[in-house]
């Protein structure tokens, strides 16, 4: 191997997958605390920094998502500036490897890891609910799912929820057939690459 390939091939063994926008010319939302921040060519943009064409690429795609829009209303966020905040937050601020902008457009909706998860009366409208290849996955199958790279046997993760051992051998069954996975290490995976660990 010549020494500039082997150099090359070396810095990006090493180089991991950045989220988009660091690299590229995509974008990646993400929240904090209280605000919803966009990765834009190599640069971390408060809302209130966002270039014009980002703000009507997310406008657009509130467009097409009545539904989600009719959520917001009932919530009270009604300001427009309020309503992309959140519009972002409940759709698109899970930090990932995967591009929420590309080309100027708004990508499939992702699931994103919020607090209210099970609580919140627009979950499913407003936000998306973490789809599995074979299903959608319930509020109590994703708590189990996030305990199982615990390494936890499930009679530990049964004391955890506070249900039976026998409850959670039905939710680990119904985690095997939504996600086609055989075993725990696979659901692993699985819950690693939906950013729940």
């Amino acid at each position: 191997m010549r020494k500039s390939s082997l150099i090359s091939a070396m810095k990006t063994s090493v180089a991991g997958k950045l989220p988009a926008g660091i690299q590229d010319r995509n974008v990646e939302f993400f929240a904090g605390e209280s605000e919803v921040f966009a990765l834009v060519q190599g640069k971390m943009l408060q809302q209130h920094e966002w270039p014009q064409w980002l703000i009507d690429a997310v406008l657009a795609d509130m467009e097409i998502h009545p539904k989600a829009v009719e959520c917001l209303v009932d919530a009270d966020i009604v300001k427009e500036s309020d309503m992309i905040s959140q519009y972002v937050r409940c759709r698109y601020s899970a930090l990932d490897n995967e591009a929420d902008v590309i080309d100027g457009k708004l990508q499939q909706t992702e699931f994103v890891d919020c607090a209210l998860r099970g609580t919140c009366p627009y979950e499913g409208r407003l936000c998306e609910l973490l789809k599995a290849p074979f299903g959608t996955l319930t509020h109590r199958e994703i708590e189990v799912l996030r305990l199982i790279p615990e390494g936890l046997l499930d009679k530990e993760i049964a004391d955890r929820l506070g249900i039976s051992p026998l409850t959670v051998g039905v939710y680990m069954k119904s985690l095997r057939e939504k996600t086609g996975y055989k075993n725990k290490a696979e659901l692993v995976r699985f819950a690693y690459q939906k950013n729940l660990i």
